[in-house]
């Protein structure tokens, strides 16, 4: 075999190893994933308002409660006399002071009554004293026995009777004078005039409606509540409002009364709240929504409301763990006014969860944030 043919055979048996050794590193690393396989993996992500870091806070457990407002003092003056308005000095809106003249009727025919009555006092009186007159007579013949006892005995029935009469026309007398005061209506109380019933000029019966009184200074609240809360409930405890047409701004007030029977059929028990309105900015009539504080719990570990999902009779949230979404079985509490809930068990603080349903979330997909940190549950 000559030179030329050796080197050729050697530099092809150096190519086959080269090539066995390049194919054996082949074989030893890993083959790429697929760009199908790579798109099969779901990943959710999450902005910073969609996550919240469960945290301790204070906690207020509380109660609904809905209802109209109505005045805490109201009346209705109603004529004392029949007979002809001739005046009505307020309208409705107008503020009153307790002894306010509201209105006037006609004294004419009252004016007549008394004088009618005070006739009759006199003359009751005029009767007494010829009655008397008679029995000191008759008494002084019956001390000389010049009449029997028996015909004395009737001369005083005859001035019992004249003192008698003359009590009762007094007492006629007295009820015609007051109905000569009661002509003039006057407020119960200082508040404001909700109705006007009648006009000058009207003539109006015993017991019309006139004028109507409200006392805007105090409003109550009536509201049922179920008989599972009743025993949480207690004469004292404050009341946060919100009425309608003010918006966000918030009433405080406080119950005041507990009605002791339920109510036929719903079984619920009236509660009545009282709310201070010294600026005069409520009215009666209002429809208000109401959170009775029951009671405070610090240190809960609240979250939104929002975040608890139920299925299957279990109840859970969504947490972020280690870049997967996780499912946690919690046990939780009641809600309070601002949309949080308690968790009893089943979370930790610092823990991050889903704040809402976000729709097709499932156990074990990747999860990503974008954004800025998310905020504490505190904060929902």
């Amino acid at each position: 075999m000559n030179r030329t043919l050796r080197t050729a055979l050697f530099a092809a048996a150096a190519a086959a190893l080269a090539l066995g050794g390049y194919a054996a590193m082949r074989a030893k690393q890993p083959a790429p994933k697929s760009a199908s396989a790579a798109a099969a993996t779901p990943v959710a992500e999450f902005l910073q308002d969609d996550l919240v870091i469960v945290a301790p806070a204070g906690l207020d457990r509380t109660l609904p409660l809905t209802g109209s407002l109505t005045p805490f003092n109201e009346a209705t003056v109603k004529a004392k006399v029949a007979g002809e308005l001739v005046a009505v000095a307020v309208r409705e809106g107008e503020s009153v002071t307790q002894g306010q003249v509201l209105a006037r009727v006609d004294t004419t025919e009252v004016q007549a009554r008394v004088a009618a009555r005070q006739a009759e006092v006199e003359a009751a009186k005029a009767q007494l004293v010829w009655a008397g007159k008679n029995r000191d007579q008759q008494k002084a013949l019956l001390d000389k026995a010049f009449i029997s006892q028996s015909a004395f005995d009737n001369v005083q029935s005859n001035y019992d009777v004249a003192a008698a009469k003359l009590r009762a026309a007094e007492a006629e007398l007295v009820v015609a004078s007051k109905s000569l005061g009661d002509a003039v209506l006057v407020a119960p109380f200082a508040g404001m005039v909700s109705q006007r019933h009648a006009q000058p000029g009207e003539r109006v019966a015993l017991d019309a409606r006139v004028a109507s009184v409200v006392d805007l200074s105090r409003l109550q609240l009536e509201a049922a509540v179920p008989p599972a809360a009743i025993g949480q409930v207690r004469v004292g405890q404050p009341l946060s409002l919100r009425v309608e047409g003010f918006g966000e701004r918030e009433f405080a007030g406080r119950i005041e009364r507990i009605n002791p029977s339920a109510t036929p059929g719903s079984r619920s028990i009236s509660v009545y709240a009282v709310i201070e309105n010294r600026e005069g900015v409520l009215r009666g009539g209002m429809f208000a929504q109401g959170a009775l504080t029951l009671a405070k719990v610090d240190g809960a570990l609240a979250i939104p409301a929002s975040a608890v999902r139920e299925e299957i009779g279990q109840t859970f949230v969504y947490a972020i763990v280690e870049g997967l979404v996780k499912r946690r079985n919690v046990r939780i509490g009641a809600a309070d006014a601002a949309g949080r809930v308690q968790v009893i068990e089943g979370l930790a603080a610092g823990d991050r969860i889903v704040r809402v349903n976000l729709g097709s979330l499932r156990e074990g997909m990747a999860a990503r944030l974008a954004g800025p940190a998310p905020s504490a549950a505190a904060k929902p």
